[in-house]
């Protein structure tokens, strides 16, 4: 079989501290090579390499040698790995908001009116949008998504941006080699499977595939070979059939991961807040008309296939979409949908997307903790005569940062170190540590394991029980990821079509699931 590519002996470090030391490894055409590793262990550093990314030069470059297709190469940017037939699905994603979906795919090779090429040259020549958007609109039904490519990329979910971030890689006539940071992170079980066999089709095709995932049984599942990285080290590399999920899980962390699990319960159905014909028009992730009592005290889970309401429910309470209906709140009809006004009330929202809604990337781990906490209830202020003051007393934050810190073990040099420069786990501890700090009665969490290692992914469910059972905060977790639902809540509504099709017990088998989430096997909730 051909090599694609080979690195040898790739070494990276940022101002003396090692992300990449000394990693050999080989992917032949056509192979789906995994690559795994707990956050922070060297997988950003090693893309960031391959796919030219500046930040690498910028930083004193790398040592070692990197042969792609029988050439050495060094990209300076991504333009020259992407012109050398490289794509890369970034996990963070790499789309242009303010443009559609069909120019977010065709970007680059639009399709231009042949006369409009000779008079004005192809620099300068007008686009056959019809004919792209057509393109990008078949592009799309291949990963098995019906999308309006009109529709721009800031009036979709997370999800919906995943799949579109994907449409654009395989739309390309010219890939060779195709990187995939994380893929599936935003997709449910089902919407990854269809998306696995697209890449065993790309494959096929002779394209080398770097699958990036902490889902390790997608892992186990679809790759041909597995390298596992562990504090920049390469530390293993398996064959298929060689390893199974606890091996790569064990060689990843370097101990047993604990899963987190609740004891079973009955919760007294006395409703904290209630919905009634609610709707949320959020495209590509409607609700259309939800009917749901959620109870004081009670985890309860949100599922759906993907584009099926259930990541627009904590954006409709936010007020970022129109909604329509009513919500009945302690008693209290919430006439409308404000963010700061809920807060107030004891209602927070996590939302999904962490980078553009979660967190404050180029502030430090204390400004977001007490981000909320400060600039809606004054929790932080230094006490004044003047009615209002605008500065903070430290010795109260910095107190009550490195009890969040310590407590849900956020692992950062400082509290005044940046949270972009933290794993992705990291950053969501501290979203929640900042959630908390408001001591919410009710709280929202979208995806609050997107895309986290699987020691991280187990701490923040350990961290979602303890806030329930230590302070009754009541928590809606709307999630793809159904297993970690079972474990953890006392209900799971599945959504179906923007409506509550059913709800279930987390004890409820994997067949009863797999029918309501087709929207089969009888409307019924679940009675306590």
């Amino acid at each position: 079989m051909k090599t694609i590519l080979e690195i040898s002996n790739l070494k990276k470090s940022y101002k003396g501290i090692v992300a990449l030391n000394n990693i050999n490894l080989s992917i032949n055409a056509g192979e789906i090579h995994g690559i795994v590793g707990a956050n922070g262990a060297g997988k950003t550093t090693l893309m960031n390499i391959l796919f030219g990314n500046p930040i690498i030069h910028e930083t004193g470059g790398y040592q070692g040698e990197i042969i792609y297709q029988g050439k050495t190469i060094s990209f300076k940017n991504c333009k020259e790995a992407i012109d050398n037939g490289i794509g890369m699905v970034h996990q963070e994603f790499a789309l242009i908001p303010d443009m559609t979906v069909g120019e977010n795919i065709k970007l680059g090779r639009e399709k231009t009116f042949a006369f409009t090429d000779r008079l004005f040259g192809r620099q300068f020549s007008f686009i056959d949008r019809k004919h792209n958007d057509e393109s990008a609109r078949q592009t799309l039904k291949q990963l098995g998504i019906s999308l309006d490519p009109g529709i721009k990329i800031f009036d979709l979910s997370i999800n919906l941006r995943q799949f579109v971030e994907i449409a654009r890689e395989i739309d390309r006539n010219n890939l060779k080699l195709l990187i995939l940071d994380e893929p599936t992170a935003v997709l449910n079980k089902n919407d990854a499977l269809k998306f696995i066999e697209i890449l065993r089709g790309m494959s096929k095709r002779d394209i080398g595939i770097l699958f990036i995932s902490h889902r390790l049984e997608e892992v186990q599942n679809i790759c041909d070979r597995v390298s596992v990285l562990r504090d920049g080290k390469l530390v293993a590399q398996y064959e298929r059939g060689e390893f199974s999920i606890n091996t790569l899980a064990r060689d990843m962390i370097g101990h047993i991961v604990t899963k987190a699990a609740a004891a079973k319960r009955k919760i007294p159905p006395r409703p904290i807040i209630s919905f009634k014909h609610f709707a949320v028009e959020m495209p590509g992730e409607e609700i259309k008309d939800l009917d749901l009592s959620v109870y004081e005290g009670e985890i309860i889970g949100l599922t759906s296939l993907s584009g099926h309401g259930k990541l627009a429910l904590g954006y409709g309470m936010m007020g970022i979409y129109p909604i329509r209906g009513e919500v009945c709140y302690a008693d209290i009809k919430l006439l409308k949908m404000d963010a700061k006004e809920n807060i107030l009330q004891g209602i927070y929202v996590l939302p999904d997307d962490r980078q553009d809604l979660g967190i404050l990337a180029d502030q430090s781990v204390e400004n977001n903790i007490i981000f909320t906490g400060n600039q809606i209830k004054n929790m932080f202020r230094k006490k004044s005569l003047l009615p209002f003051s605008g500065f903070i007393d430290h010795s109260q934050s910095r107190k009550h940062v490195d009890k969040m810190i310590q407590d849900f073990d956020i692992k950062c040099t400082s509290l005044n170190q940046k949270v972009k420069e933290l794993s992705g786990g990291n950053q969501q501890k501290v979203c929640i540590a900042r959630a908390l700090t408001v001591d919410p009665r009710l709280l929202f969490v979208a995806e609050p394991t997107r895309g986290v290692d699987i020691s991280a992914k187990e701490k923040i469910l350990h961290m979602l029980l303890e806030i329930n059972r230590s302070r009754n905060t009541t928590i809606v977790i709307a999630s793809s990821e159904l297993e970690e639902l079972k474990r953890i809540c006392d209900r799971i509504a599945v959504m179906v079509e923007g409506r509550i099709f059913k709800i279930l017990s987390p004890d409820a088998s994997d067949e009863d699931f797999g029918l309501a989430l087709s929207g089969e096997g009888g409307v019924e909730h679940e009675k306590f």
